[in-house]
């Protein structure tokens, strides 16, 4: 998706949320960016475009470098085996790029999906949350969400990999959570 084609799926994007209630337009827009990115970065297939995917060392913006650096120091992973899991795009955005979850048993895959996105938002943001929303619709496009299934599953993770628990808001990766997603990352890599 080029940039111009992105710029066109915002402004359609914007035009959807106009007709959503206002107390749920900042929801709606933030689900439907996320889609739109998700597509740009996959090329709309699943598979990460050649150009989106990981950049040189020298193009990662320096905050997220350090973080990816400390990660790496502390799980003793290098910064190639952590880009073989993760991508930066040009704009300092962090993707998970693999695209198999290693496991078919789709409560192993929820849990693994959480991992990776509290990784993810550490490497961007500084803190290993996992905004439930966000594990949703992960699990969606990874065709591992079971929607009965799904809050009883998150409760399962709640004394294994999250500090504190609450089911509909963010929840933030446990020491023993960090630790499990590092080990998952290099097993990612590998």
């Amino acid at each position: 998706m080029t940039k111009e084609e992105l710029k066109r799926e915002i402004k359609e994007i914007l035009e959807l949320v106009k007709v959503c209630p206002q107390n749920l337009q900042e929801k709606c827009f933030e689900i439907l960016l996320n889609q739109a990115l998700l597509k740009k970065v996959t090329g709309g297939g699943g598979q990460p475009e050649p150009a989106m995917t990981h950049l040189s060392s020298a193009s990662i913006p320096d905050e997220i470098r350090k973080r990816i650096k400390a990660f790496g120091a502390k799980f003793e992973l290098t910064e190639d085996a952590i880009l073989k899991v993760f991508g930066v795009d040009e704009l300092g955005n962090v993707n998970i790029e693999i695209t198999d979850l290693k496991t078919k048993k789709m409560a192993q895959q929820q849990r693994r999906l959480a991992l990776l996105i509290g990784v993810r938002h550490q490497f961007m943001e500084g803190s290993f949350d996992v905004p439930t929303e966000e594990l949703r619709e992960m699990c969606v496009n990874y065709s591992a969400y079971d929607a009965p299934n799904f809050s009883s599953s998150l409760k399962k993770f709640k004394d294994d990999i999250f500090a504190g628990f609450k089911p509909s808001a963010t929840n933030k990766l446990s020491a023993r959570g960090t630790k499990e997603a590092a080990e998952l990352t290099k097993e990612l890599a590998s």
